[in-house]
């Protein structure tokens, strides 16, 4: 077959110079053409592939070699030159404008702002009393504004609070310093200036009052040393209801002497008043109110509750409870109430005689019988007559001898018992021995043991040692039993009865102790201290102390299964004695306040228990 009749379009080389052709490669494309047009002479295909291919290296070949010649646009680069010259001259002219008008009425407007700013603040410096800065202020705005009348009226201002602040340190010296008229005087000037200036209305207020409270004191001193005792405790009251601090020293004094004073003159009247004795108590309750420590407001409260006390039981026909009451108040004062304390006293005693007669208790009723003949009264024949009674009750019937002369034997008087409360610093408690139960006494150390009997006379006495012993040493607090509510029931606490207040009248008890166990058993320490009590909050019964406060709780001893019980306190407070069966039987024992040094002292085999450590 000839060569220009194979067909070239479908071989690779001519693929290849057409896709060089169609890039716009042009030497590629002509050698490809080229490599073909030697292979395949005179085909026509590739002739007219390898024309077009030189055609195009042609015309690019012309293009290249011709320099390309630039025309620059003079004309609208030389109407923005224009323009912008234009514009520039425009600006010139605005900031010349600017700068000559504009800038000025800026700077007046900013300044003006300013100065109302700083004039401002030159008031608020006023209104808070800082002259110096208020004057500062109002003085830099007159350097600018020298006729500014808000500045001007400011600096005047200044000037008066200068003039009114002098005034008003002075007016304070001379308060200061005593002169309270002249300071009054310089006060009510400074109201005239100026009302409600800073605290003047409360400083004339007070002086006003300091003087009322001068004039009062003045008038009660008075009084006072004219023994007008009535109507200067009366202005010393309203000296204090006035003011609490006005010489309260000097007040407080004077009271508590009048209230001391008012209730013994009620105790000593002749004839005596009884039915005074309600104020003679709220003035020795008022006197311990100013001075709660002192021995002799104390007493004088002591012996008054005492003897309301035991008239009230003996109006209910409470001998036994009156004679209890009264008895300690004759013990500390036989002539009280100039007398009628031991006429009352003796009545309550034959009466309660009678009554244990009836109830046939022949032996305590003597014993009461004796008591009221022994008193110092103006008449003692009644008791005279029940003691006469009542003897043969005590005493056998004398055997008749075989005389025919009969001759009556006088009747011995029994010896008279000696009372519980007369064994001091001696310890009193029960013992089951056999051959003598009931009530014996032996030293703190366990040595001269005495029995003294079983009856209700000495149960009685023992009974009235074991309340005396829950009161404090001053009579006027009581430690006692009561049950507290909790979210396990009701336990038992020990809590402290408290006297009237003079302003609220009785007040509920103060809960002492508040435990999660039961406590009992409370015991007031003479020296007024402590109270011992006993408590099952370790699980047993033990001995525990406390402060009268509330605080300071603690267990003197600590047992299992043991129990500890009763505690009674030496006349000094540095022991106490208590009974416990933590040997197997109950035996007395003494321990140091401390809860050292514990020993048996009663060393019997059987039981003994319930100690009173008599003071």
């Amino acid at each position: 077959m000839s060569s220009n009749l194979i067909p070239i379009t479908g071989t690779p080389l001519y693929t290849e110079g057409m896709a060089h052709l169609q890039a716009g490669e042009w030497q590629e494309a002509i050698r490809c053409f080229q490599e073909l047009a030697r292979q395949h002479p005179g085909n026509p295909t590739v002739e007219d592939a390898l024309e077009m291919a030189l055609f195009k290296a042609g015309l690019e070949a012309q293009t290249e070699i011709k320099a390309k010649r630039w025309a620059y646009p003079w004309q609208p680069l030389l109407f923005r030159s224009a323009v912008v010259v234009v514009v520039a001259v425009l600006l010139f002219q605005g900031f010349v404008l600017a700068s000559r008008y504009v800038m000025p009425v800026i700077a007046e407007a900013r300044q003006e702002k300013q100065l109302k700013q700083i004039l401002a603040e030159g008031y608020t410096f006023l209104e808070a009393g800082n002259l110096d800065q208020a004057e500062a202020n109002f003085r830099q705005v007159l350097s600018v504004k020298p006729e500014e009348g808000e500045a001007l009226a400011g600096l005047n201002q200044v000037i008066e609070q200068r003039a009114l602040l002098t005034a008003y340190r002075k007016a304070v010296a001379l308060e200061e310093a005593g002169e309270y008229q002249a300071a009054l005087e310089a006060y009510n000037d400074i109201l005239v200036q100026a009302p409600g200036y800073r605290d003047v209305s409360d400083r004339i207020v007070a002086i006003q009052n300091r003087q009322q409270l001068d004039e009062l004191f003045a008038l009660a001193e008075t009084y006072r040393k004219l023994n007008l005792d009535a109507k200067a405790l009366d202005t010393y009251q309203q000296i204090q209801e006035i003011s609490i601090h006005y010489k309260s020293d000097t007040v407080r004094e004077r009271l508590f002497d009048l209230y001391l004073k008012l209730g013994r003159q009620i105790l000593e009247q002749d004839p005596p008043a009884p039915e005074q004795m309600p104020l003679a108590l709220d003035y020795f309750q008022k006197a311990l109110s100013l001075e709660p420590a002192n021995d002799q407001a104390i007493l004088e409260h002591r012996l008054a509750t005492l003897y309301l006390d035991g008239k009230e039981w003996y109006d209910a026909a409470r001998w036994d409870d009156a004679v209890l009451r009264l008895r300690g108040v004759y013990d500390q004062r036989p002539d009280y109430l100039g007398g009628i304390l031991a006429e009352l006293l003796y009545d309550a005693y034959v009466r309660s005689g009678d009554q244990h007669r009836d109830s046939g208790d022949v032996y305590f009723a003597y014993e009461q019988y004796r008591k009221a003949a022994a008193l110092p009264v103006s008449d003692t024949a009644l008791a005279e007559g029940r003691i006469a009674q009542i003897l043969p009750s005590l005493t056998p019937t004398p055997t008749p001898t075989a005389t025919p002369t009969i001759t009556p034997t006088p009747i011995p008087v029994p010896p008279t018992p000696r009372p519980l409360a007369a064994y001091h610093n001696r310890i009193v408690f029960r013992s089951n021995n056999e051959d003598q139960p009931g009530f014996w006494v032996m030293d703190p150390d366990g040595s001269n043991r005495q029995y003294l009997g079983d009856n209700r006379d000495l149960r009685r006495q023992y009974e009235e040692l074991v309340v005396q012993a829950q009161f404090s040493p001053d009579g006027r607090y009581r430690a006692f039993v009561q049950e507290r509510e909790t979210a396990g029931g009701k336990i038992p606490q020990i809590y402290i009865d408290r006297p009237p207040h003079p302003t609220y009248g009785p007040l509920p008890p103060k809960e002492l102790t508040a435990l999660t166990g039961m406590s009992y058993d409370p015991a007031w320490s003479p020296d007024g201290s402590r109270i011992a009590f006993v408590s099952q909050e370790l699980g047993g019964d033990d001995i525990w102390v406390i402060s009268v406060d509330g605080t300071n709780a603690r267990a003197l001893t600590r047992n299992t299964w043991e129990w500890d019980k009763h505690p009674s306190w030496s006349p000094d407070s540095s022991r106490i004695v208590f009974w416990s069966n933590r040997d197997g039987v109950m035996q007395i024992y003494v321990m140091d306040a401390d809860g050292r040094n514990v020993r048996n002292i009663s060393n019997v085999p059987w039981d003994e228990y319930d100690p009173i450590w008599v003071r």
